[in-house]
């Protein structure tokens, strides 16, 4: 209990330090952050202390003087409205100042969060659900901004205000000569701090928890949504509407309990408030002040009792805002994707040439080694299969050429180079990548098709559809290349897909293109189709494909057979076939000849 105690200690310091380097951020624009204080000061003062100070003198020669004129009557009614205008314009202004300064982080937190997941490591995604990382992004990113959008009135003038409200307590009891009667309020209004302070911490605590937890449902809700027809398929609809509501129920626990923290803080300053104000009453009694003193003590006390108790809602809220902020700097902290040189990295045509791997060591836990000193040299301008039982590395291997992942010892080089010297983007400019599932945008064809190139025109976007034999089927769609394809492709079939991904390797034209089972989810008339284009895509390119499917092989220049993380067969298809080996089983077990 201790360790978790320091532990949560430790993590509190810690958030806290990482909101102040975000409140540092705001350096260039220090001339709004003055204007905002200053403006939050005076509207803070004119409440605070103007206001109590202003009813003494104005009940003092309304009420306690006679023969008024009417337009001495009028000065002394209007001087309230002039006060409070003050304060309104000015509480404006600092509200609207403070909403920008409050916009402007929460612009930066957002981006670093979107910018983070673009460099951390594939790794990382293997280890952490989607869900929780959707709920890093927006729900976080939107308690921190309803917290800011809560306190943006406050941040400034509700601690003015309570200073400006003491201050006159301290004059108008010093002008009475009430020292002890201004020690008894000073130590009242201090304690009435104190539920603040203890269940503040405990706001923070639970409401970590209670962020914890939506990530949870959030990551349910995601995953549910991904495997809709797997679900229904295996009849899983009450199961997985049983762990729903269990992970929801406790979601509501964790936020009530986060609830009953924040919302005691406002009746415990209330107790003190009535408390303070009591004796306040019973001592005036006892030494006979004035009722106008009175009067405006008593005012001076409501409002610092009063903004005590919002700055405890304000302190509550920060809490939350703090423990969203400390989930989301726990994802920013993160180690990333080792980018790697990019001074005097080649230019891609220069990458063209031999992939060389020695001795290369890999493993995605410790104790599961995939490779173990794997050597393998593969010549520029060639094409490569690589064939083996699951679990062979076969598409691992294509991982590392990508460095998608980093071995643990050995070297991968393209054209003698070692890509841990290149820059990442330049290697993997020099790569077009087809996947077995292609990932499509809900966005218009030519959107799509120009990933593998962003500058390309609409006429080289048209030549690659062409030679991708997708502009057939694109001219039949509603608005051509133009049609919008619904998320992931959803309007399009299997083929029609890979078709565009295929597209995008040719407008891409890069040196070194890797197929990984970019067939095997067709049907035979569109892998069929696909297999007419590929002679035009391999053309002048160093060819890596994985693929279980035994008509490609006859295609490629060679055939790697991997087992276990080694190679165990290298040579053409007829070769292969010849030996009692690994390839020879894997054909028969195919049902082929």
């Amino acid at each position: 209990m201790r360790g978790s105690g320091e532990r949560r200690s430790r993590d509190w310091r810690h958030a806290y330090g990482c909101a102040w380097k975000y409140l540092k951020e705001l350096a260039p624009l220090r001339w709004l952050v003055a204007f905002a204080v200053l403006v939050g000061i005076v509207s803070g003062f004119t409440g605070g202390f103007g206001g109590p100070v202003l009813m003494k003198y104005v009940v003092r020669r309304v009420f306690f003087y006679d023969g008024l004129s009417a337009l001495r009557l009028a000065y002394y009614c209007s001087l309230p409205i002039l006060l409070i205008g003050v304060r309104s314009l000015f509480g404006f202004l600092n509200t609207y100042c403070v909403a920008i300064l409050g916009q402007t982080i929460l612009r930066s937190i957002r981006e670093k969060v979107f910018d983070k997941m673009q460099r951390l490591p594939l790794g990382f995604f293997r280890q952490t659900r989607s869900g929780q990382l959707i709920s890093r992004a927006f729900n976080d990113t939107n308690a921190i901004q309803s917290c800011f959008v809560s306190i943006a009135h406050e941040v400034i003038q509700r601690p003015v205000t309570l200073l400006s409200a003491v201050s006159a307590v301290v004059y108008l009891c010093l002008q009475q000569s009430g020292g002890w009667t201004l020690l008894l309020l000073l130590v009242l209004v201090a304690a009435s701090g104190l539920p603040i302070a203890l269940l503040g911490r405990k706001v923070w605590e639970r409401n970590l928890r209670a962020q914890e937890n939506i990530a949870e449902l959030t990551s349910h809700m995601t995953s549910n949504l991904q495997s809709v027809q797997e679900v229904r398929a295996f009849c899983r609809e009450r199961q997985e509407s049983l762990k729903f509501r269990r992970t929801n129920r406790a979601y509501s626990r964790s936020y009530l309990a986060a609830c009953r923290a924040y919302y005691l803080i406002v009746p415990s300053v209330e107790i003190w408030a009535s408390v303070g104000i009591s004796l306040a009453l019973f001592h005036a009694y006892h030494i006979h002040t004035p009722g106008e003193t009175f009067l405006a003590i008593a005012v001076a006390l409501f409002l610092a009792y009063d903004h005590i108790k919002h700055i405890g809602r304000l302190y509550g809220n920060l809490q939350c805002a703090v423990s969203a902020l400390f989930r989301i700097e726990c994802l920013l902290e993160e180690p990333e994707t080792d980018y790697g040189a990019v001074a005097e990295s080649p230019a891609v045509g220069q990458l063209r040439g031999a992939i060389s791997l020695q001795k290369v060591c890999f493993s995605y836990e410790p104790a599961k080694p995939i490779f173990r000193n794997l050597s393998l040299e593969l010549e520029s301008g060639r094409s490569y299969a690589l064939v083996g039982p699951n679990g062979a590395g076969k598409t691992t291997l294509v991982n590392l050429i990508l460095r998608f992942y980093d071995i643990q010892e050995g070297s991968i080089a393209i054209g003698g180079r070692d890509i841990r010297l290149l820059g990442l983007e330049r290697l993997r400019s020099a790569i077009a990548l087809v996947p077995q599932q292609s990932t499509l945008l809900h966005e218009s064809v030519a959107a799509n098709i120009r990933w593998g190139c962003p500058t390309a025109s609409r006429e080289q976007v048209l030549e690659a559809a062409r030679r991708a034999r997708a502009l057939e089927f694109i001219e039949r769609l509603p608005n051509g290349l133009d049609t919008v394809i619904g998320e992931d492709g959803s309007r399009l079939s299997g083929g029609q897909r890979q078709r565009i991904a295929l597209a995008r390797a040719f407008l891409k034209d890069a040196p070194i293109l890797i197929l990984d089972e970019a067939t095997s989810a067709l049907d035979s008339q569109s892998e069929k189709e696909i297999r007419d284009v590929l002679p035009d895509l391999f053309c002048g390119r160093t060819v890596l494909l994985i693929s279980h499917r035994s008509h490609w092989l006859p295609r490629v220049d060679e055939i790697i057979v991997l087992d276990g993380g080694t190679v165990v067969q290298r040579g053409s298809h007829g070769e292969l076939l010849a030996q009692k080996g690994l390839y020879r089983s894997l054909h028969v077990l195919q049902g082929e000849n």
